[in-house]
């Protein structure tokens, strides 16, 4: 498969194209990580959040950036508190 790849599209967009669906799967494995040992819900992870974790591989990833997103924001909401006091 990486040989037809490489074969058509040459050897930078063959490597861009695999670097990057290793980083989707890293992703897709911290999303479901993050979502079966999520400290901030108030009970486990039920099975069809597991499920659709399984079928629908978008929604960890999806989940992990915005969880992402959600830290930064609530960092730099302390901080900026921390320097007005």
């Amino acid at each position: 498969m990486i040989r037809g790849i490489y074969l058509e599209f040459g050897f930078f967009l063959t490597l861009v194209v695999c670097v990057m669906i290793v980083i989707s799967f890293i992703f897709w494995l911290a999303g479901i990580a993050g979502l079966l040992a999520n400290p901030d819900r108030k009970k486990g992870a039920d099975f069809a959040t597991l499920m659709l974790c399984v079928f629908v591989p978008p929604y960890p990833i999806i989940w992990l950036l915005g969880d992402m997103m959600r830290e930064y924001l609530t960092l730099r909401r302390h901080s900026a508190n921390n320097l007005k006091a």
